[in-house]
């Protein structure tokens, strides 16, 4: 089985484009895509345009490809959810993370994005996704939020996407939920990350029955931990599963090509 992993873009349109000439997804039976579509790096001005382009976009390859495609949510997607014109009534209540949410994402924005991803689309951003025995999250699955071991990982993958259909539906009902907690090494007050905000270097843990493949944490080189893989590299590369092995493909020109080319030289 062929797995397609594509990380953060950011609203990096030039990397997605050169992944699907580079790629052709007729050959692989899945297409994951990490999260964090939205959100330019800080470097970059907002702009409505290209937002509106890459929510377009990534609406396009969900025609396209069907269920081969697996969307993941990441921490910079689901403010824009939350602040849906169906979800104005609950603004003001106090649950901690979604008002940080409400704060970084303009209500201008959000409508942008909601215009073109109704509700139904919106559900089929997924908090992980299990594939031919990898667990595929934004940030990372800490032990203490995936359903205790003695299961087969479809059942402990059943038992987790009820988890998070019922923090998705509850987001504004219920206090913080650990779905989408923000642990202290990112600024956070809970003592871990959910699997939007798990930070790769100060949180996760390679303790699962199944090895993991997280994005959402930048490193400089492909980071390894037991037999799990953090691929964010800053719009600077994507990977390929097949097999069992995970394999890392530079896009040219980038920071990390750049990097790549001068050990070379």
């Amino acid at each position: 089985m062929r797995t397609l992993v594509i990380p953060d873009i950011h609203e990096d349109l030039d990397f997605l484009k050169y992944i699907m000439a580079k790629e052709d997804t007729a050959t692989f039976d899945h297409v994951v895509m990490l999260g964090d579509y939205f959100d330019a790096s800080t470097d970059v001005e907002p702009c409505h345009q290209r937002l509106q382009r890459v929510a377009g976009t990534i609406l396009g390859f969900a025609e396209i490809l069907g269920d081969k495609l697996h969307l993941l949510c990441g921490n910079h997607d689901l403010p824009y959810y939350a602040l849906r014109p169906a979800c104005g009534e609950h603004r003001g209540k106090p649950n901690p993370v979604i008002s940080q949410w409400l704060h970084n994402t303009s209500c201008e924005r959000a409508e942008i994005v909601n215009q073109l991803w109704d509700e139904p689309f919106w559900k089929r951003l997924r908090g992980a996704v299990l594939i031919d025995g990898w667990l595929f999250s934004h940030a990372g699955m800490h032990p203490d939020l995936w359903p205790g071991n003695g299961q087969t990982a479809e059942a402990q993958m059943k038992h987790f996407d009820a988890r998070w259909d019922r923090a998705i539906d509850q987001m504004f009902e219920a206090p913080e939920d650990p779905m989408f907690a923000i642990g202290k090494a990112r600024g956070g007050g809970a003592d871990i990350g959910g699997p939007l905000w798990l930070d790769w270097d100060a949180e996760f843990e390679d303790k699962l029955e199944i090895p993991q493949i997280a994005g959402h944490t930048r490193c400089a080189k492909q980071t390894q931990q037991g037999r799990s893989f953090c691929i964010d590299m800053a719009q600077a590369a994507y990977a390929i599963v097949e097999d069992g092995e995970v394999q890392l493909n530079i896009v040219p020109g980038s920071w990390l090509g750049e990097v790549m080319l001068d050990g070379v030289s």
